[in-house]
């Protein structure tokens, strides 16, 4: 038995030019990074016909850098994944807060269902008035 050579595949969103002039597409491990991303980077009821996928992460980012933001942030993201991202059997989240620059620096460490080697996506959150 041969497993699938693509799993998963969508659209890629940076709407970069490919040589044959058709749409970009992001397959299996990296399709699930841009989802994930995209995920935490949503706000509820931005989405119009689903309002209730996203995280409230930019209610967080003004809160002061301390133990009880990070805690929190960890708590928002991991429920967020595992709520509406079915195809990542998450590990670990790692917040860690960037004092000099005003960010947070997040690590996931996480499966993608069907692929057997872990993965790991970093992503800052900056405060951005």
């Amino acid at each position: 038995m041969t497993t699938p050579t693509r799993i998963y595949k969508d659209l890629d969103f940076s709407m970069a030019l490919t040589t044959t002039f058709d749409v970009a597409k992001r397959f299996d491990v990296n399709s699930v990074k841009q989802s994930i991303k995209n995920l935490l980077l949503t706000r509820p009821k931005e989405r119009v016909f689903q309002p209730q996928v996203g995280s409230e992460l930019y209610r967080i980012l003004f809160e002061p850098m301390d133990v009880l933001t990070v805690e929190a942030l960890k708590s928002i993201i991991s429920t967020c994944i595992k709520t509406y991202e079915p195809r990542v059997k998450l590990q670990e989240v790692a917040v860690n807060p960037n004092y000099d620059n005003n960010s947070y620096d997040i690590s996931l460490y996480f499966y993608v269902i069907g692929v057997y080697t872990p993965v790991t996506f970093n992503l800052t959150l900056t405060r951005i008035r």
